[in-house]
């Protein structure tokens, strides 16, 4: 079993990818650039949440889906995995804030 396999299943209780997860999540893996374009609900952000647990640095999404941020930040946060975001509304002091915190941990 992988370490992203590992992951799944330990974070996420499946024991197996959606096709082309898998795929995508090693071409990531491997430093390739990667466009992938999934249908709602296709799993889309396994492939970049995965990722960003196993390599260094920071994985930023953007995304015009506040809602949809707001529930993968709080589902992240629920399993001990660091996560915010920034979305419309936040004054420059909070973004500042936001934007420091990822920076320094």
């Amino acid at each position: 079993m992988t370490k992203a396999q590992q992951l799944l299943q330990n974070l996420w209780g499946h024991s197996s990818f959606r096709a082309p997860q898998e795929a995508i999540i090693n071409a990531v893996l491997n430093n390739e650039d990667v466009l992938a374009l999934l249908p709602t609900g296709g799993g889309k952000s396994v492939c970049f949440q995965i990722p960003a647990l196993l390599k260094d640095g920071l994985c930023v999404v953007v995304t015009p889906l506040v809602a949809l941020m707001k529930d993968q930040v709080h589902a992240l946060k629920a399993k001990d995995i660091k996560a915010t975001s920034i979305a419309g509304g936040l004054s420059y002091e909070e973004v500042s804030v936001v934007l420091d915190n990822c920076m320094y941990g």
